[in-house]
C-alpha cells in the first residue's frame, strides 16, 4: 500500500506516489464537470491509502475523486493554504484572507521554496491562468508578499478568436518584428507573458535586501508551449524550469501531518 499526493487544476489531474515524487502522472479532464475515464480506471487499480490532495478546479471534480477514493477503501486529506507553514523551512502567507489563497499557488511556494532555499523567488505557474507569485527570503524564514493572476496563453488566444473573429488567429512564430498576424498575435501573447514576470522581478529586487531573486517556471503551459519556454530563459537567465512544484509542496505538508 502507497499514498500518493494529487493536485487538481481546471484542465488536469496530475497525481505521483508520496515515495516517488519524480514520474507524476497528468490526465486532461474529460469535460468541467468530469474526471478522465482512463484516469478512474487506473487510479481504480491502485492500492493506497492515503490521498494528500489539493483542488482549485469545479467542485463535482474533486467531489468524484473523494468517491473514488472512499470506494477504495481510502481516504482523502485535502489541504489548503494557511496562515503559516513550519517544518523543514518556515513560510509566512500575507495573502488578506490566507484561506482565499489558491492552494495550488501555496503548496507551489512552499515546493519552490523547498528546492531553492535562500533565494528570493518568482514562482509563475502557466496554465488555465498565468499566476505570478512573489516570495522573499528574510533571514531564515519564507514571506510569501502576494502575486498577479492573468489569462493563460490559451485564454489569450481564445479570448481573440472569439472576440475577433476576422482575426483567424492561429499559432504562429515568436520573433523580433512581426511581418504577419499569426507571428504577431504569437509574439504579442508571448510577450505579455513575460512582461508580467519582469514587472513582478523588478518589484521583488526592491523588497528583497540581500537574497538573490530567482525565477521559476511551472505549471503545464511551460512544457506545451516551447517558444514560451525560450523566451522566459532568453530574457531571464536565472530563469529554473520545475514542473512538479505543487506536489513537492503538497509532500511536505503531508510529512508534518503524518
Amino acid at each position: 500500500m502507497t499514498n500518493i499526493l494529487v493536485d487538481i487544476g481546471n484542465s488536469a489531474l496530475k497525481w505521483s506516489s508520496l515515495e516517488n515524487m519524480e514520474k507524476p502522472r497528468a490526465y486532461l479532464h474529460d469535460s468541467k464537470t468530469q474526471l478522465s475515464s482512463v484516469l478512474v480506471s487506473d487510479l481504480s487499480r491502485l492500492p493506497f491509502e492515503e490521498a494528500w490532495a489539493c483542488s482549485v478546479a469545479q467542485q463535482p471534480l474533486a467531489a468524484q475523486f473523494e468517491e473514488l477514493v472512499n470506494c477504495k477503501g481510502g481516504k482523502v486529506h485535502w489541504l489548503r493554504a494557511e496562515e503559516k507553514f513550519e517544518g523543514p523551512l518556515t513560510m509566512i502567507n500575507e495573502y488578506d484572507s490566507p484561506s482565499r489563497l489558491g492552494a495550488d499557488r501555496w503548496f507551489a511556494a512552499l515546493g519552490a521554496a523547498s528546492q531553492y532555499f535562500g533565494n528570493s523567488i518568482v514562482l509563475v505557474q502557466f496554465g488555465t491562468a498565468t499566476t505570478v507569485d512573489e516570495i522573499n527570503f528574510e533571514r531564515d524564514r519564507y514571506v510569501f508578499l502576494g502575486g498577479r493572476i492573468a489569462p493563460g496563453i490559451d485564454v489569450m488566444f481564445k479570448s481573440l478568436q472569439e472576440r475577433i473573429p476576422a482575426l483567424n488567429v492561429s499559432s504562429g512564430e515568436l520573433v523580433d518584428f512581426p511581418k504577419n498576424t499569426e507571428d504577431a498575435v504569437t509574439t504579442g501573447i508571448i510577450e505579455c507573458q513575460i512582461g508580467l514576470i519582469k514587472n513582478a522581478i523588478e518589484k521583488l529586487k526592491k523588497k528583497s535586501d540581500h537574497a538573490p531573486v530567482i525565477v521559476v517556471l511551472t505549471g503545464g503551459g511551460i512544457e506545451s508551449y516551447e517558444a514560451l519556454h525560450q523566451c522566459a530563459v532568453d530574457h531571464m537567465p536565472r530563469a529554473h524550469i520545475n514542473t512538479n512544484l505543487v506536489l513537492k509542496g503538497l509532500a511536505l505538508e503531508a510529512q508534518n501531518k503524518r
